[in-house]
């Protein structure tokens, strides 16, 4: 049997074909970067109707880590990851669980002004999220891990021929299938935006 193609991961190829084809490639003689930063998760999907009640997920900050590749002068493949964060999730207003999860975000940036001291960019790629130990007092509560479409907007300040800070904002697709005890209790729309600062070094 032939596994299919995600199909967020198909579309964030055929939108980001064109920016492809007219960036200016070349040899970068600092082609890697390494980043850190902190950003905060900020569910902006609203509240999901399920057979359980109204479930809203709560905000949380987490630490961030990115290792980019300029493969020509104005296109980066940026790889996102995280620590493991934790989310409190309300039923009905008041919070009665928990889950923790793994958002790497993997993305094509491309930066219109490359040789500038101030570097804005834009990005479009595909999440993977991985749900675990999710916490239901009484009950085993789960959610399935998701594809999903990433989008980038933000900039960075290059200080030095190696060391930069940015700024970003990442809207990403996670809509869960969440279960009770095995049954099935209908889809979570997380959707967060990803928002925090970021410090860089390019080797």
């Amino acid at each position: 049997m032939t596994r299919k193609t995600p199909l967020p991961l198909l579309a964030s190829a055929l939108l980001l074909a064109p920016i492809a084809s007219h960036a200016a490639c070349f040899d970068e003689v600092r082609p890697w970067s390494l980043r850190l930063g902190g950003h905060v998760v900020d569910p902006v999907g609203g509240t999901s109707q399920t057979a359980a009640g109204d479930i809203t997920i709560r905000s949380k900050a987490a630490v961030t880590f990115n290792v980019d590749y300029r493969v020509c002068k104005q296109l980066s493949i940026d790889l996102l990851a995280a620590l493991p964060v934790t989310q409190g999730i309300a039923i009905d207003g008041s919070r009665v669980a928990s889950t923790q999860h793994l958002p790497p975000v993997l993305s094509l940036q491309y930066h219109p002004l490359a040789d500038a001291t101030i570097d804005p960019f834009i990005g479009l790629g595909v999440n993977r999220t991985l749900f675990f130990r999710e916490a239901l007092p009484g009950a085993r509560l789960q959610l399935s891990n998701t594809w999903g479409v990433a989008a980038q907007a933000g900039v960075d300040w290059h200080l030095n021929a190696a060391w930069a800070v940015g700024a970003d904002l990442r809207y990403l697709q996670i809509e869960p299938d969440a279960s009770v005890d095995g049954t099935p209790i209908g889809k979570v729309k997380i959707n967060p935006l990803a928002y925090g600062i970021t410090v860089s070094y390019r080797f």
